[in-house]
């Protein structure tokens, strides 16, 4: 084989590689208007405690029995929202996936005091769920903004249903 040809096989390969990734980014399905609730979740205030009554009203509201869903997503919002005040991005653990906002959430000693306690209702093997059970979708979208989605009662993403916040076209 020339090296005529190789480079023609190459260029070939390349082409098609391209074509693929561009029908598949036009292909993928997009995520479906959702219901929002709050604003981005950004430091404006000065680093609240965990063990202060704001913190310890959030973990009391988060699946509260009394509480509806938005109120959940409030309060998992409050919850996140005093985690990016407390903790500075350089000591921040990875918070890419609901296991680390668990994480995060119910270590006593990032923030001065857990979060949520281990025995927390929305603490599931190690999994941030929701009321209906369902992990939450972390999608971190700077080092002081991060999306939170509930799949909502059918359980699946980026359907009508879903609670999220910020919303999605929210950049």
């Amino acid at each position: 084989m020339t090296a005529h040809s190789q480079s023609r096989r190459l260029a070939a390969g390349l082409l098609l590689i391209g074509l693929l990734a561009v029908a598949l980014g036009w292909l993928w399905p997009r995520p479906s208007a959702a219901p929002a609730l709050a604003a981005a979740v950004r430091p404006t205030a000065p680093p609240a405690s965990p063990a202060s009554p704001a913190a310890d009203s959030a973990g009391a509201r988060l699946l509260a029995a009394d509480g509806s869903p938005r109120e959940d997503l409030a309060a998992l919002l409050d919850l996140v929202d005093t985690l990016l005040q407390t903790v500075p991005v350089m000591q921040r653990p990875p918070l890419g996936f609901d296991t680390d906002l668990a994480r995060a959430l119910a270590d006593p000693d990032l923030m001065g005091g857990a979060a949520l306690p281990a025995n927390h209702p929305a603490l599931r093997a190690g999994r941030l769920v929701d009321r209906w059970g369902s992990p939450w979708l972390v999608h971190p979208w700077s080092s002081d903004v991060i999306q939170l989605r509930s799949a909502g009662p059918d359980r699946r993403l980026f359907t009508a249903d879903d609670l999220v916040a910020p919303p999605d076209s929210e950049t």
